[in-house]
């Protein structure tokens, strides 16, 4: 189980675990030395933000897909995951709550490996903001 320690990040990698040189995935956008840009120095062509509810617990893995979004294998996949009420409203419950791996894929979908931390199904609200 996770600590909740501020030094966890640092000290849960492995020894050899290195930082890469920035490589953009995307060309295109302008000035390559920068690794922080706003929207309008790049090259997104479209942002779609939507949410979807599971009753779950444990560790799983559930592919969503949103007709309406452009999804892609290259696509910047953004999720996050916390516990609702039962009017959808999150809290801080005692369950944890954690988005373990996020995969889009060509077809238009994308796979999220998560755990929730609760011996039976609670209600927990997947949070996906998708960019191109």
């Amino acid at each position: 189980m996770l600590e909740t320690d501020i030094e966890d990040a640092v000290v849960a990698a492995s020894a050899d675990t290195e930082e890469e040189a920035f490589a953009p995935a995307k060309t295109g956008y302008g000035a390559e030395e920068a690794d922080v840009r706003a929207i309008s120095q790049t090259n997104i062509t479209s942002i779609f933000w939507a949410r979807k509810i599971l009753r779950t617990h444990g560790t799983g893995a559930w592919v969503f897909g949103f007709p309406e979004a452009d999804v892609r294998a290259d696509s910047q996949v953004s999720v996050s995951l916390t516990e609702i009420d039962t009017n959808n409203t999150p809290f801080l419950g005692p369950a944890t709550t954690q988005v373990l791996n996020v995969v889009p894929h060509a077809d238009g979908t994308m796979t999220v490996r998560y755990h929730v931390g609760w011996n039976s199904n609670i209600r927990v609200l997947f949070n996906f903001i998708i960019a191109n």
